[in-house]
């Protein structure tokens, strides 16, 4: 992409201008000649902004003769980082749930030990009382706490999904 930047003072100037739209609104400079208040402008893509970190600002700098964007990227401070660890909490489904302090990924809470037979309810964020398996064929676990499959499910890093039909675990594509 072809972009120039307007120069006031050794200084950029608002933000740079299309190829096109430059040459359109001054016709009378040769873009292969810029003066000394016109420069080339090239566009640096954003870094990735890790979870912890911000970019406050992008500014344009003068780098070996062409103005560029320059991303300054830097840790969030204590407070910034309790501050979203706060609002990953404040977003939990429920009190009983989580927050991975590193990841931000909610943590369900855990299957009771006792009692059960033991759901997960997704509407309530919580384990409840299943009063009837999640299909016919599955049956209570020996302990009674949960409903298990007839078969079960493959633990090579592929998602299932169960099929009451053929009662069996249906690989699921990426």
């Amino acid at each position: 992409m072809e972009l120039y930047i307007q120069v006031k003072d050794g200084q950029p100037f608002e933000h740079p201008i299309l190829g096109d739209n430059f040459r359109q609104a001054f016709p009378h400079i040769d873009t292969s000649n810029l003066p000394p208040e016109f420069a080339r402008f090239v566009r640096v893509q954003p870094p990735t902004i890790g979870l912890f970190e911000v970019c406050p600002e992008c500014v344009y700098e003068l780098v070996d003769g062409v103005y560029t964007d320059i991303h300054n990227v830097r840790p969030m401070t204590s407070e910034e980082k309790a501050a979203k660890i706060e609002q990953a909490r404040a977003n939990l489904p429920n009190s009983n749930w989580r927050i991975d302090e590193e990841t931000l990924r909610p943590i369900p809470p855990l299957m009771p030990a006792t009692g059960g037979p033991w759901a997960f309810d997704p509407a309530a964020g919580d384990w409840v009382i299943a009063t009837e398996p999640p299909f016919p064929s599955w049956g209570l676990s020996e302990d009674g706490f949960r409903y298990l499959p007839p078969v079960k499910k493959p633990h090579d890093g592929n998602k299932y999904r169960w099929d009451e039909a053929t009662i069996s675990w249906i690989k699921l594509n990426a």
